[in-house]
């Protein structure tokens, strides 16, 4: 056990004690973080989107859970919403999880430059799970975001992200949500691997999904990719040179490509 500050208080949507799809090899306790600066219209978590969603909780709270799951979780998840928007109490919470030995992933849309730099340099993650929303440049980052405002912050971000990852050892995985018109184009898919290549360890290319709070109600009508299609663009982001590409379907879940 750890002393945490008292004032150290987390805002969540909701804590899952098991899971192992969120980080491959693990069994997990997810942690939604509420709050998120985008809109993607793909969101599924969209509930999540206000700052002012879910509840703030001690960390003791959080410490109480990873002890009751002990047994069968090695492993702890950031996720969201959007979880570097509460630096510290992601880095208290960090620490916290790695006092009882768990290993820490962050998952993460990166798009705070300034707190992507605290938390990874915190030392207290093991593995960064980085949402690359398009290709870098602010146009599409702003487009597909639904946050044009944010588009060239965003992409100098994202590119931080991905060399401070790399510099101070931390491990990598991009991930890609592909939704249709607006993340489906093989152009499209091709420069996110280009931009990639040599600064993640793997690309997981995740099949929207029209279930959940989906933001856009005009996307929710739509179906989603086919298992054809995504292995198709998969096949884009080898040819760039990247050797671990994945799927994600709800069909066939993660199959690997090359």
């Amino acid at each position: 056990m750890i002393n945490l500050p008292p004032e150290t208080r987390l805002r969540v949507g909701g804590i899952t004690d098991m899971s192992t799809v969120d980080w491959y090899g693990n069994v997990s306790l997810i942690v939604f973080c509420a709050g998120c600066n985008y809109r993607c219209p793909y969101c599924q978590n969209s509930g999540l989107i206000p700052l002012d969603a879910g509840r703030e909780i001690d960390l003791s709270l959080l410490e109480e859970r990873i002890e009751a799951n002990r047994v069968i979780n090695d492993a702890i998840v950031f996720t969201g919403g959007e979880p570097v928007l509460q630096p510290d109490a992601i880095i208290e919470a960090a620490k916290l999880a790695r006092s009882h030995g768990l290993r820490v992933m962050l998952d993460t849309n990166g798009s705070v430059k300034e707190n992507i730099d605290r938390i990874l340099r915190s030392d207290a993650i093991d593995r960064v799970a980085l949402d690359v929303k398009a290709p870098l440049n602010p146009g599409d980052y702003g487009r597909v975001t639904g946050r044009p405002d944010l588009g060239e912050a965003s992409v100098e971000a994202v590119e931080h992200c991905l060399n401070l990852s790399g510099e101070l050892g931390i491990e990598m995985e991009v991930r890609t949500t592909v939704a249709p018109g607006v993340s489906d184009d093989p152009a499209f898919i091709r420069s996110i691997a280009e931009s990639i290549r040599g600064r993640s360890d793997v690309l997981y290319l995740q099949q929207f999904d029209n279930l959940g709070e989906v933001l856009s109600q005009t996307l929710k009508q739509e179906k989603p990719p086919t298992r054809e299609a995504m292995m198709s663009l998969a096949r884009e982001a080898l040819k760039t040179g990247l050797r671990n590409v994945f799927i994600k379907t709800r069909s066939h879940g993660l199959e690997r490509m090359g």
